[in-house]
């Protein structure tokens, strides 16, 4: 199943999650499955049924997304950037969101 979740000031977020053991476990060529995002059915409670309008038994999935801020998102991009750069050994820093020559 996939999400796509927008609000004002926060990162655009698009994921999917796959109910463990189905076919598409291991098959998306697009988002690529990570463990984190295998996610087991399970079954509606007394208290879902109440709450949803659910049956008792009915199959049903949580799962809590997490949406971080622009700015955050914009700070752990620029610091994943320049620590791959430095693993690759080049001097780098970054210039208005794009990589330079660090020669300072």
């Amino acid at each position: 199943m996939h999400f796509m979740f927008e609000k004002p000031g926060y990162d655009h977020l698009i994921t999917a999650l796959y109910i463990k053991g189905s076919e598409f476990e291991t098959s998306d060529a697009v988002f690529g499955v990570k463990e984190s995002l295998i996610v087991p059915l399970g079954q509606a409670t007394d208290e879902h049924a109440a709450k949803y309008g659910v049956r008792q038994g009915s199959k049903i999935l949580e799962y809590d997304f997490v949406l971080i801020t622009d700015q955050e998102s914009r700070d752990l991009r620029e610091s994943n950037a320049l620590r791959a750069m430095r693993l690759q050994g080049l001097q780098m820093k970054l210039w208005q969101g794009l990589p330079v020559p660090d020669v300072d």
